[in-house]
């Protein structure tokens, strides 16, 4: 059985690569890039709090795969947000522009 958490999170990115993908950013230099930045931020801040460990988790819920004290699930979460965020103001801005 998947843990929910992972559940949540492989399912909120597969629901935010097909809003990307209508907003017309997926094959965009600049979201890849963009997306690496935020990557990078995600894994500097991550490491902060799951190793100090201010936030911590269930190990029922994820898969138990890390990148160092980082679950894999929150690099999931974070590209779905990443991806959510960026294709909804690009929705929206294509909707002001007509």
């Amino acid at each position: 059985m998947i843990p929910e958490y992972t559940l949540a999170a492989v399912a909120w990115l597969g629901g935010s690569v097909v809003l990307a993908s209508a907003a017309g950013i997926v094959l965009r230099r600049a979201t890849w890039l963009a997306s690496a930045v935020f990557l990078a931020f995600t894994l500097v801040f991550d490491a902060l709090l799951t190793g100090i460990p201010i936030v911590t988790y269930g190990e029922p819920a994820i898969l138990g795969l890390r990148l160092g004290p980082i679950p894999v699930e929150d690099l999931i979460y974070g590209e779905a947000l990443f991806l959510t965020a960026v294709g909804t103001a690009e929705l929206v801005a294509g909707r002001l522009r007509r």
